[in-house]
């Protein structure tokens, strides 16, 4: 095979070279695992809501053969249904993962393919991690790699190379080619077929499943590439080079970005270079800033919300952009509301999955308080404190009290430890997983890397 001369010739060889599960680092290994039990524990979280149970219910009627777990259903389907439904569910609450320097959620579209492909072929732990660990760092290299335009100029939204594809399907086709043994040829062809030309642009951030069903899709696109692929179908037969369906400019500009994805893959995994933060609060990651700074703010001065007069709450102009809603309609608005979630937050104290119901955001308690925040979008981000956020509140009295917050718990400079991931995955799954498989679960997951046929663990997420 020539050398790279492509982002998918690079992500290729990429792939090709991380297959040694001993070749991974200590931290990214650690940070795996932990990724892992976060991602099933949101998925436990999103099996219990009706949305949930709407996938559920179109894979059941879709049919298939029954061999992957549905995380909290208690249910088995075909891989790639298994994939699409558990990518919904991980993503549903926004309550996974994610990588704060490009804004992806690595794990909602990769681990649902290595969990069905392992629980399927009974695959060993070192082989789940290792391919979890690679399409995870690929999914977030591309996700702040410049896209390409038609002119050789890249664009502003979040698609790569001249097919368009999207970070999160190719770094699950990525993992699950290297479950499936594929080799380079064949690699090669499955990003080519996950990545069809044409795919439309990431979606902005909408209210609802409409960014959960994306992740999903990724999840169900990947895996049936590469499970495709690893049936005989070729997405271009005889091979394929840029230079053969692109304008010089482009191919040149897509040599470029492949050389500059080459020198940075694995140079640390994003998961432990960037950052990975495992999100404490199932609503949008700017506004975490905030929800610590308003508990902090009661916990430190012992005001009740009822005294507070009036609250201004001040974040970066991003943050603002990423929490839309100046007043939710509904349960879905209020998770990027900014001033619900403070309202919410002075009132009732850490933000739960219940806080986020249309019941909820009809709390007049909370409502009557939303009238006294104000918002602004006068901090200022750096480099490595992406999203500040101050709050101020004068109380009936007069007196004024404020605290600022630089960074959010969860996030790497503030790691949740395992005891705090521990209560998180037996909140999302209380009412769901019986106590001896919550414990076998977690437990499990964190030995991943000595687990010789890991079916009967993914098994147990079914509830």
């Amino acid at each position: 095979m020539p050398s790279p001369t492509t982002i998918i010739h690079t992500l290729t060889q990429f792939a090709q070279q991380q297959r040694d599960f001993a070749a991974l680092p200590p931290d990214v290994i650690t940070a795996s695992k932990e990724m892992m039990v976060n991602a099933a524990a949101a998925g436990l979280a999103g099996a219990a809501q009706a949305d949930g149970q709407t996938v559920t219910n179109f894979v059941q009627e879709m049919g298939g053969n029954g061999k992957c777990t549905i995380i909290g259903k208690g249910l088995r389907t075909s891989p790639v249904y298994a994939a699409l439904t558990n990518g919904v569910l991980i993503h549903l609450l926004d309550f996974d993962d994610e990588i704060p320097a490009n804004g992806s959620h690595p794990s909602s579209a990769v681990f649902p393919v290595v969990m069905a492909l392992g629980e399927m072929n009974g695959l060993t732990g070192p082989d789940v991690l290792a391919a979890f660990a690679v399409g995870c760092e690929v999914a977030s290299k591309l996700q702040s790699l410049p896209a390409v335009g038609p002119e050789g100029e890249p664009e502003n939204d979040r698609e790569v190379g001249e097919f368009g594809q999207q970070p999160a399907t190719l770094g699950a086709t990525l993992a699950a080619a290297m479950l499936l043994e594929l080799d380079e040829t064949q690699t090669l062809q499955a990003l080519l077929l996950s990545g069809r030309p044409g795919l439309p642009p990431a979606m902005p951030a909408l209210a609802g499943p409409l960014r959960a069903y994306g992740q999903g899709q990724a999840a169900l696109s990947g895996i049936t590439a590469a499970m495709l692929v690893s049936q005989g179908l070729s997405a271009v037969p005889g091979g394929y080079q840029s230079s053969n369906s692109v304008s010089p400019a482009l191919a040149e500009r897509e040599g470029a970005l492949a050389e500059k994805l080459a020198e940075s893959l694995g140079r640390p995994f994003d998961i432990v270079g960037s950052g990975m933060g495992l999100r404490l609060y199932p609503c949008a990651s700017p506004a975490h800033t905030a929800i610590d700074a308003a508990l902090q703010l009661v916990q430190q001065y012992r005001i009740p919300a009822d005294d507070m007069a009036a609250i201004q709450v001040r974040v970066t102009p991003s943050a603002l952009a990423a929490l839309p809603y100046p007043t939710p309609a509904n349960g879905w608005e209020a998770r990027a509301c900014l001033s619900y979630i403070v309202a919410s937050a002075l009132t009732y104290g850490q933000p739960l999955i219940d806080n986020f119901t249309d019941a909820a955001v009809a709390d007049h308690r909370v409502r009557d308080l939303m009238d006294r925040i104000s918002v602004a979008a006068s901090e200022s981000p750096l480099t490595s404190i992406p999203y500040p956020c101050s709050i101020a509140a004068t109380l009936r009295n007069g007196r004024q009290i404020q605290h600022r917050v630089e960074f959010a718990r969860g996030l790497a400079e503030l790691p949740l430890s395992p005891e705090e991931l521990d209560a998180k995955f037996l909140y999302c799954s209380r009412y769901i997983l019986p106590p001896d498989h919550i414990e076998e679960a977690i437990t499990r997951l964190r030995d991943l890397e000595n687990i010789d046929n890991t079916t009967g663990l993914f098994s147990v997420l079914g509830g």
